[in-house]
């Protein structure tokens, strides 16, 4: 898995940084993408998420990585940029994943429903990690504290 994070966009607001999605809408947390490159597809993880990953996490995510870059590789010549398709968390709190602009139009509905609920998938996998990580913290500051 990748682990490089690299925003599509961003700009500042008194002090913050908004990351953006292929959407525009303004990113909480970057979740994956994939990447076009010289003969198929990147898969690139959240790095924090990825030092986090759990094996029995990994075990479930790969099949679903793979189930969707199969898809995509099938459009891949129609994508407009080099981000076919992102996940993110939104500042709002939802997951939206996108598509690479207008490539969408060219899915048959139930491929596109497939790779969407594929997608979301693995976003609840990632939420696992975070969830996780979260937990084994607090108890690891209970602990020190004590």
């Amino acid at each position: 898995m990748g682990n490089m994070i690299v925003p599509i966009s961003a700009f500042a607001d008194h002090q913050r940084i908004f990351l953006k999605n292929l959407a525009g809408n303004n990113v909480s947390i970057f979740l994956f993408r994939f990447e076009l490159n010289d003969i198929g597809l990147d898969f690139v993880l959240n790095e924090s998420i990825a030092e986090d990953m759990y094996p029995d996490v990994d075990n479930q995510l790969m099949p679903l990585v793979y189930a969707c870059g199969e898809t995509l590789l099938r459009y891949r010549h129609l994508s407009i940029s080099n981000v076919i398709m992102d996940g993110n968390f939104l500042t709002t709190g939802e997951f939206e994943v996108m598509l690479s602009k207008g490539l969408g139009r060219y899915f048959l509905e139930d491929e596109k429903q497939r790779l969407f609920q594929d997608a979301k998938n693995i976003a609840d996998l990632l939420s696992v990690v975070m969830d996780r990580r979260t937990q084994e913290e607090k108890k690891v500051s209970r602990k020190t504290k004590a």
